[in-house]
């Protein structure tokens, strides 16, 4: 875990936050299955065809990009009553799990949920304290 999450650039003076990706190495770690979470995900937003036996045996980034160009520009991918612990695993995986940091995350959220009727508290520093507590989602700082 990153001990000091956000720290202050002395050329910009801005804070800045690490970056995070869904992290297959802390899967493995945590005794999770990557493949299958992914594939319950790719499942949840009515795509069919990658069961738990065959999702074992694919590699996690093959289901991420199933997932970024088939599921994720659909309306039910990221409603606003959807966890936020959820709502950012699904983020990582509609940008193709690209590394990204919890202003980013906090930006693209906004952008979804700007006229929801269930407002709630995304800024950064909630999401950061979110990134820094989801082994559940396999979500872990990218490697300096």
């Amino acid at each position: 875990m990153v001990e000091d999450v956000q720290t202050t650039s002395s050329s910009d003076q801005q804070p800045r936050f690490a970056k995070y990706f869904i992290d297959p190495a802390k899967a493995e770690s945590t005794g999770r299955s990557l493949p299958i979470l992914l594939a319950s995900r790719y499942r949840h937003v009515g795509q069919q065809g990658i069961e738990d036996e065959v999702a074992i045996d694919l590699d996690p980034q093959d289901i991420i990009d199933l997932i970024r160009e088939q599921c994720s520009q659909t309306p039910d991918f990221l409603l606003p009553d959807t966890p936020l612990k959820e709502t950012i695993f699904r983020v990582l995986l509609a940008h193709g799990n690209e590394p990204m940091d919890a202003e980013q995350i906090s930006a693209f959220i906004g952008q979804k949920w700007a006229m929801t009727q269930f407002p709630r508290n995304t800024s950064p520093e909630v999401i950061q304290l979110l990134l820094d507590s989801s082994d559940f989602y396999c979500i872990g700082p990218v490697p300096d």
